[in-house]
């Protein structure tokens, strides 16, 4: 195959893989963990298997992990019988579970991305993960605390926590030497950034950064700061009704955006659609040597861009996100599971304990060696699955360490937000009119919050 033919391969590998990879009441974030009773000695008297369906949307590598553990549970007790349903994307699956919620078409079990516990704790059509390891007298204690605290609203968890994931940057080690960078030594900063760009861009590359306009990477900028995302306490304290994004840190990192794109230092992609991920197809291409995406992709991107399959020669480096003030720390990404309510008690009883079974240590181990996830808990970093992996390819191990790493506070446990999809629109149309069109940075910032706060302000008025 021709090395032309590999790179059209490695874009169609990369667009289909990576598409698949990130409360409470409204006075004051939610309820006590019993307020939603969870019936886990339900099993015990069932006289036959029972069977649960799990709505899930991983592809590729991530499914065939999913199912690989899944047959390993069907097959390790006969109480419960697990069957994967995939619904192809978070948004499609919640809208749909909204649609057939407390219906016999409703899965017992439900996957849903980071974004969604507040406006799943509205709609009431869950049960707590609190209730049902309060009921089983058990816990989550070697969870990583910012996973906890994560999902956890007015002191109750909601989902049961599965794939984890947050941003890292990715950049070429041999466009750094060859720009006379070092390649051990990522920016940190990103004043850093724009100097390692533009002498990257001075070696012969058509660009040094490429920056996809990904909202996600504003809240995880100004969560690396100590910066709330929403007011009342990022939305914990109580229900947030307005955005407080408008910040001189987030103005600084727009001028900053702006001026790469301007200059033509870097250039800029949507999160999204068939240019979804021009900013690693350009590393593959060889035109340009740093971006930021998620680190579920990371057995991707070390596979598509690490193995010979692109025009352009490639060292995969691997780093944490640069700009952080010390103050703060990364927000936790990807997805969790939630226990949907039904009227047979022994299916809830048995959507739990999978849920709880893709908790374990091993499990997870297994699950995040295959898929680049983060380990959730402490003794599966501590695995030999873990260990061994880290010991060949350290950039595996970045995105966890961001967890650990940082400061543990408001900031960090990230925004609960009712409508964060309106909220992630009015970003996205904020980056797209200056990174694309012709609106000022600041302009640009102060109608992103304002097109926010209406979105939430809607949404509260229709939940009441």
């Amino acid at each position: 195959m021709r090395r032309t033919t590999r790179f059209i391969a490695a874009a169609a590998v990369l667009s289909v893989a990576l598409a698949a990879c990130g409360g409470g009441s409204s006075s004051n974030g939610g309820g006590g963990g019993g307020s939603t009773p969870c019936p886990v000695n339900a099993l015990a008297s069932a006289k036959a298997p029972v069977k649960i369906t799990f709505w899930h949307e991983m592809t590729r590598a991530n499914e065939e992990a999913l199912v690989r553990l899944t047959k390993q549970y069907n097959e390790s007790q006969s109480k419960v019988q697990v069957t994967l349903v995939n619904q192809g994307g978070y948004n499609d699956a919640l809208t749909k579970f909204r649609s057939v919620a407390g219906t016999s078409d409703a899965p017992d079990l439900l996957q849903i991305e980071d974004t969604a516990t507040q406006q799943l704790i509205d709609s009431q059509a869950i049960v707590p993960a609190q209730a049902c390891l309060e009921s089983a007298k058990s816990d989550l204690s070697d969870v990583l605390p910012r996973v906890l605290a994560y999902y956890t609203v007015g002191n109750v968890l909601y989902p049961m926590p599965f794939n984890v994931s947050n941003p890292v940057f990715y950049y070429n080690k041999i466009a750094f030497r060859k720009a006379g960078l070092d390649p051990e030594k990522p920016p940190t900063t990103w004043d850093e950034l724009t100097t390692d760009a533009k002498k990257i861009q001075a070696a012969g590359y058509k660009y040094g950064f490429y920056y996809k306009r990904d909202p996600w990477v504003l809240e995880q900028f100004l969560a690396l700061n100590g910066e709330p995302y929403v007011n009342n306490g990022n939305g914990r304290e109580r229900r947030a009704t307005a955005v407080t994004f408008d910040t001189p840190t987030a103005r600084k990192l727009f001028e900053q955006l702006h001026t790469l794109v301007a200059t033509k230092v870097a250039a800029t992609n949507s999160a999204s659609g068939p240019s979804g991920f021009d900013n690693l197809t350009s590393i593959c291409q060889g035109d340009n040597a740093m971006t930021i995406d998620t680190s579920a992709a990371l057995g991707t991107v070390t596979q598509v861009l690490g193995t010979g399959g692109c025009p352009a020669k490639i060292e995969v480096g691997v780093a944490p996100l640069p700009g952080g003030n010390g103050q703060g720390g990364t927000l936790v990404g990807g997805a969790a599971n939630y226990i949907a309510k039904g009227s047979d008690p022994a299916k809830v009883a048995a959507a739990y304990r999978f849920a709880q079974y893709l908790t374990k240590a091993d499990v997870q181990a297994e699950w995040a060696a295959a898929t680049g996830y983060i380990p959730i808990s402490k003794a599966a970093a501590q695995s030999k699955v873990m260990t061994d992996l880290w010991a060949k390819t350290p950039g595996y191990k970045v995105a966890y360490d961001q967890i650990l790493d940082g400061k543990d506070n408001v900031a960090t446990a990230g925004p609960v937000i009712g409508d964060y999809e309106g909220v992630r629109n009015a970003m996205t149309d904020a980056l797209e009119s200056f990174l694309v069109g012709s609106t000022a940075p600041d302009a640009a910032l102060t109608r992103a919050k304002q097109k926010a706060d209406a979105a939430i302000s809607a949404y509260n008025a229709r939940v009441g």
